[in-house]
Formats: C-alpha cells, structure tokens, sequence
C-alpha cells in the first residue's frame, strides 16, 4: 500500500512538472517598457514581459494591463476600487505593432537570467494566465503592470539581485511623481489631485518609485545580480525597439487655475458690491455650498465607501466639506437660521486648518486651489461678519 502511494505521488509530481514546456538555452525573458501614449490612462506608461525562445518558436509578451470596459459594472468597479485587471499573452508582434500604431517608443532589457531562473518565471507567468488565476485586484500605485516585472523578478531571484538607488531622486512623494506624468492632462490630474489622500504625501520608498515602468526601466538599468559571490550586471543588453517623438507634447491650454482665478475674481467682486450695496446674492451662496457639498461627498465615499488604498485620510473635506449640501438650500432663504451665521465661522476655521494642513505639508493641494480657497474665505467671512447678521 505504502509502495501505491508513493508510486502514484511521483507520477503526480512528473506530471505537474511536465505540464509546462521546458524552455532551451536560447530562451529569454526581456521587460518591455512602453512611452506614454495620448490617453490620460497612457500617460503613465506601460511594461510588460517577453519571452523569445527561437530552439521552441515561441515569441510571447505577457501583459499585466489588459481590462474590458464592456464588463458589466466595470466603472463602478473602478470607482469602488475592486476592478480586476488580467494577464494575457500573446505573439510579440501584435503587442510591438499595437504600440507602434499608437506612436509610443518601446525599449527592451533582456535580463541576464540562468536557464533554471528562466523556467520558473516562464512556469510562473504561464500558471498566471490560465483562466482561473490571470485576474488579479489592481492598484494604481502597488499593483500594476509595473510593479508586476518588480514583484516577479524579485520572487525568482530572491536576495541575488540588488537594486542601486543612487539614481532616483530625493523626497519625492507619490503625488509628486503623479503630478510628474500627467502634465498634458491638468484636469484629470486636478480630479487626481482631490480624490487621493494623504497616503501619496509621504517620502517614496524607492520600491514605490517602480509604480512608473520610466523607473522600473531605470532600476533594471542600475540593478545588479550575485553570481557566486560576484556581481554582474541584471541586464543582459538593452534596445530602442521603436523610437517615436511623442512625449506627453502639452496640447491644453485652459488650465484649473485659469479658470478658478476668474471665478476668484467673480466671486469677490460679487462680494464686494453684496458688502458695499448691503445685500446678500443667495443664488451665489447656493452655489457655492452646492459645489462644495458635492466635492465633499465624492471625498467622502471615496474615503469611507470604497476599497482604495490611496483616498483615505483625504483633507480636502477640510474646504470641500459635506455638510454644505444642506446648507445651500437653507442659504436660499431671505433669512436662515440663527446657527448658519456660526456654522459659516465655522467653515472659515476649517480653511485656516486647510492653510497649516498645505504649509506643513501633511498633505500637499494642488495649486489650482488656491482660487478656490481664497474665494471661498472671502464669501464665508462676509457671511459671517454681515451677510447673515440680522438687523
């Protein structure tokens, strides 16, 4: 019986070794780094692996970033945090071609890998992309395509590949290198800038730094692997596989804080003759309360009702604050409760926390703010001082 069982956990193991083709001498495992494209979902960049065995005819990128909008409730999803995205793989020419039609340069690192270490990422990326394992919680930050040629690497190599650091540069936080890659797009990267919270704030580790394939591109560049007590360089060679000028060319011209800068103005200027004519326009109060009670509850659920690990802790709700939606409404009237006048002073107490909250750098508002919050404190202190005083 003993005999049975062994016998029949060898042919088990055989077979589970032998499900995967076993690669040559030839083969080898490359990252993939893609230039921005158009989009502001591009602007970031793309990576991916590549595996060229010509001994096996077989050419296979391995793609992390690949999602289906079609899903059903694929939006709400993305907006809850909880979209899965997949690893699909197919021939290298589709995927060098696809990028190429989109006029975005794509490097090549073939990694200097032993055979052994060859067929463990190649047997871990093809167990990957079977139907029940290829989807997988994606993250902006810490799960993406680009931390994925990271994470891999690392699991196949253990402690024998070191990445050199003195490279990157200091103190620079998430937001920063957000704010770094999607310049072309100044509202998406104001949106950006309002839904994440202080999480993005801190110092980047330098394994944070590879959220981007640009740095993932770089720490390969600058990495190392330990091969019998000496160190030789990760990367085998390096290849421009297409180049394109393209490179995130500003295009817009109307940024936020042109536009908030002129609402600043409107907005005083209203104030300004509300103060000097001894009148209140309520349809501004309205407004105003309406807008930022609105921003208030996206920052809230994105906070509180999602699984994101980036929008909590977010203090935007310190100027974008909830509560505002139903003071609009009692702002309509010709006179509001008593309490409002307070819980406008209240509101400028908020804006002065908001001030120390930017200078300390606890968390780091976009600039096109500003406006906004110097606009905001002027409404909600002649409010306060004599808008809503009753004679």
């Amino acid at each position: 019986m003993k005999h049975s069982i062994t016998i029949a956990l060898l042919v088990f193991s055989l077979n589970l070794s032998a499900q995967y083709l076993q690669l040559s001498s030839q083969a080898e495992i490359s990252i993939l780094t893609v230039g921005p494209g158009s989009n502001f979902n591009d602007c970031f960049g793309h990576s991916a692996f590549r595996i060229k065995d010509p001994a096996s005819n077989i050419d296979l990128a391995y793609n992390y970033g690949m999602f289906n909008t079609q899903e059903p409730g694929f939006y709400t999803r993305f907006a809850m945090g909880t979209q899965d995205y997949y690893l699909v793989a197919y021939d290298f020419s589709r995927f060098l071609g696809g990028y190429q039609a989109q006029n975005r340069w794509i490097k090549e690192q073939v990694l200097n890998l032993t055979r052994d270490e060859t067929q463990h990422v190649f047997e871990f990326l093809e167990n990957n992309r079977k139907p029940e394992n290829r989807a997988y919680r994606y993250d902006p930050y810490f799960n993406n395509c680009a931390t994925k040629m990271r994470d891999l690497i690392v699991d196949a190599l253990g402690d024998k590949i070191s990445f050199d650091h003195s490279h990157l540069p200091s103190k620079m936080s998430l937001r920063d290198l957000t704010d770094e890659n999607s310049f072309n797009h100044p509202w998406w990267d104001f949106g950006v800038d309002i839904a994440l919270g202080t999480v993005i704030d801190g110092p980047s580790t330098p394994e944070e730094f590879m959220f981007l394939p640009d740095y993932v591109f770089a720490a390969y560049e600058n990495a190392t692997i330990n091969r019998d007590g000496q160190e030789i360089p990760a990367v085998k060679s390096s290849a421009q596989l297409f180049d394109a000028d393209f490179y995130e060319i500003r295009k817009e011209s109307i940024m936020p804080w042109m536009v908030f800068s002129v609402m600043a103005v409107l907005v005083i200027l209203i104030t300004y003759i509300d103060y000097v004519k001894n009148r209140r326009s309520r349809w501004l109060d309205f407004v105003l309360m309406l807008l930022t009670g609105l921003t208030g509850l996206m920052v809230t659920l994105l906070w509180f009702a999602t699984s994101h690990q980036i929008t909590p802790n977010n203090l935007n709700i310190l100027w974008a604050f909830l509560p505002n939606l139903y003071v609009g409404f009692l702002l309509l009237k010709k006179n509001p409760p008593a309490w409002v006048r307070s819980y406008v002073r209240f509101l400028v107490i908020l804006l002065l926390m908001a001030l120390f909250v930017w200078v300390l750098r606890i968390q780091v508002y976009t600039t096109a703010l500003f406006p906004i919050m110097a606009f905001l404190a002027v409404r909600y202190v002649f409010l306060w001082r004599k808008g809503l005083v009753r004679g």
